[in-house]
C-alpha cells in the first residue's frame, strides 16, 4: 500500500497539520486501520479505496477511533488524488463518499502546493449554552469566568461534527482540559469536541478529549466557527474569515472559510507534500 504524508493548511512542508493518506489495495479490518493510524501517530489518517460509482470512498481514523467526518483529511486527500490521477488538470472537482455523507471538493494546482476547498453545507446550530453554565465550562478548560468573552455566546454548532465553541478574550494560552471525563462533559451540551477561540485574534485551540494531544489545525471545527461568526454578526456572508491555529504546538496554521449566499460554509486550505512510502504489511 502506498501512503503520502502531506501538510494541510500550509504552503510549505513541515508546517501546518500533518496527515497520512493511505491508498488501500483491498479492504482491511477496522483494527488494522486503527493500528496503522497509531503507527503513523498523526492526529488523523485517511484511507482511500478505489473509485466506485464515480466517487472516492474514504474512512478517517484518529489514534482512538473512526470519525464520520473531519476537515483536514478530506482537503489533504483531495490534493493527493489531484496529484496522482489528474496531474494534467490545473483544477479538478473530486467527489468523496464517507459513511454518512458525500462531499465534493475543488482542488487547484499552485506552483509548489495545492489549494483545496470544500462546501460543508449549512451549519446546524445545536444549542446555545445559558450563562449559568459558563463558570462550569471555564473550569473544565482551566480558565476563570472572567476569561470568557461575555459579548459572545457559547454555542454548540456542527457541520458534521458538533463542537462546543467557547469565546475567550484573554488567557487562551493557559487553556487546558482539566475535566476527568471531558467527552461525557461535552455530551451534556450536545458536543463531541471543544473549540476555544480568542475573539480579538481568532487564534483557536482544540484537543483530543483526554487533553493529551492538541490539534494543529481543525477544518471540522473551523466550519462551525465561521458559521457562528456570521450568525452572530461578527462577519458577513461572503467575507473570507481567517482563523489561526497550531501556534502553541509550534506548527502555526492558517484556515480560511466563508459563508456563501445560501448559508453554506466553504472551508479553504493549502496542502504541501512532504513524503511518500510503502506500507509493508
Amino acid at each position: 500500500m502506498k501512503y503520502y504524508h502531506v501538510d494541510v493548511f500550509s504552503k510549505t512542508p513541515m508546517s501546518g497539520n500533518g496527515l497520512t493518506v493511505v491508498l488501500l489495495d483491498e479492504p482491511l479490518p477496522d483494527q488494522d486501520l486503527l493500528s496503522i493510524t497509531k503507527e503513523f501517530n498523526q492526529f488523523e489518517s485517511i484511507f482511500l479505496y478505489p473509485m466506485e460509482n464515480g466517487m472516492f470512498q474514504a474512512r478517517i481514523f484518529t489514534v482512538q477511533e473512526e470519525l464520520p467526518f473531519a476537515g483536514h483529511p478530506i482537503l489533504g486527500a483531495g490534493a493527493v488524488i489531484h496529484k496522482l490521477f489528474y496531474a494534467d488538470n490545473s483544477t479538478i472537482d473530486i467527489p468523496f463518499s464517507l459513511a454518512e455523507r458525500n462531499i465534493l471538493i475543488h482542488s487547484e494546482k499552485a506552483e509548489q502546493h495545492f489549494k483545496v476547498k470544500m462546501n460543508q453545507g449549512a451549519a446546524a446550530f445545536v444549542s446555545t449554552i445559558g450563562s449559568a453554565e459558563h463558570c462550569r465550562i471555564a473550569g473544565a478548560l482551566s480558565l476563570s469566568l472572567d476569561d470568557i468573552d461575555k459579548d459572545y455566546p457559547i454555542e454548540t454548532v456542527s457541520t458534521g461534527l458538533p463542537y462546543l465553541l467557547v469565546p475567550v478574550n484573554k488567557n487562551i494560552e493557559k487553556c487546558r482540559i482539566s475535566c476527568s471525563d471531558f467527552e461525557l462533559f461535552l455530551s451534556g451540551y450536545g458536543a463531541k469536541f471543544v473549540y476555544v477561540f480568542d475573539t480579538s485574534t481568532l487564534q483557536c485551540r482544540t484537543w483530543d478529549n483526554g487533553g493529551a494531544v492538541e490539534d494543529i489545525a481543525t477544518g471540522s471545527a473551523a466550519d462551525p466557527l465561521c458559521a457562528y461568526l456570521v450568525k452572530n454578526g461578527r462577519a458577513a456572508q461572503g467575507d473570507i474569515i481567517t482563523l489561526h491555529q497550531g501556534s502553541y504546538v509550534g506548527r502555526p496554521s492558517v484556515i480560511k472559510g466563508c459563508v456563501d449566499s445560501r448559508n453554506e460554509v466553504i472551508i479553504m486550505g493549502d496542502v504541501a507534500f512532504f513524503a511518500t512510502g510503502t506500507i509493508s504489511i
